[in-house]
């Protein structure tokens, strides 16, 4: 197939095309000026260019939101005044170097806590792998407190969400995601949702506990979260605009999907 090209602000952008076995078709843009869509096999460029032309508006009001992205979220260099966020709130990263231990002979250690409006991690090894590895083990341990605390809230405040019994609730890593749920009634937290506010966190709890109910994203499922978070439609906006500042890694990315 021949290169597809978007034109934007007297500039001919390339559009990166992914063919999968589907039926929708999704259109990628990211920062900064960068378009992708995943498209069914066999799908003809005739085909992609009229959905592009189609969605012209959408795509070049996404492209216009990124002008002033800020993508320091995405250069991580686990140094000093780095901005993280726990329970919504943006913290300071600070390394204190403990120089008593020589960490060529001894084993390297970190203790990280909240102080006022920092992350204070002291460790021995300031190795940016490191102190990467040792924040996400922090924000996993973090994330189950948050997620066994909500649980309860919740069971405590809704009727409704106390019928939903899952088999096992686990905070697991997932890079993409916030949540997920299968058909064994196993829910996944994201090990990283202790950095959302609450009202975002409650949403996500809410959202896997109802695929229980409903594997699907069908209109009764959000009839049932809606029971319980009457005001869900407005986190999930939030959590789409705000989504790249709680990240340890992660790229931003705006979705359009629909079918063909």
């Amino acid at each position: 197939m021949d290169e597809i090209k978007f034109n934007y602000e007297n500039k001919k952008l390339p559009v990166d095309v992914i063919y999968r076995n589907r039926k929708s078709v999704t259109i990628k843009v990211m920062p900064k000026d960068k378009i992708q869509i995943i498209a069914p096999n066999k799908v003809s460029k005739e085909v992609i260019e009229k959905i592009l032309n189609k969605n012209t508006n959408w795509i070049l009001s996404k492209l216009n939101g990124f002008k002033d992205f800020d993508d320091s979220f995405m250069k991580r260099n686990y140094v000093d005044d780095e901005v993280y966020y726990y329970m919504g709130k943006p913290r300071y990263l600070k390394i204190i170097k403990d120089k008593n231990i020589d960490n060529q002979n001894k084993k390297n250690y970190n203790y990280i806590e909240l102080r006022g409006a920092n992350i204070e991690i002291r460790t021995n090894n300031w190795d940016k792998d490191y102190l990467k590895e040792s924040l996400k083990k922090w924000y996993k341990i973090q994330s189950e407190e948050v997620l066994m605390d909500r649980i309860d809230f919740l069971r405590k405040r809704s009727e409704d969400f106390r019928k939903i019994e899952p088999e096992i609730v686990k905070v697991k890593e997932q890079k993409k995601i916030w949540g997920s749920c299968n058909t064994k009634k196993t829910i996944y937290i994201n090990s990283k949702i202790s950095m959302l506010p609450v009202e975002a966190i409650d949403y996500i709890i809410v959202h896997e506990f109802c695929h229980i109910l409903h594997m699907n994203h069908s209109k009764e499922f959000y009839k049932a979260v809606e029971k319980i978070i009457p005001n869900y439609k407005e986190i999930v906006v939030w959590l789409k605009e705000n989504n790249y500042k709680f990240i340890l890694w992660l790229l931003v990315i705006i979705n359009n999907n629909f079918l063909l």
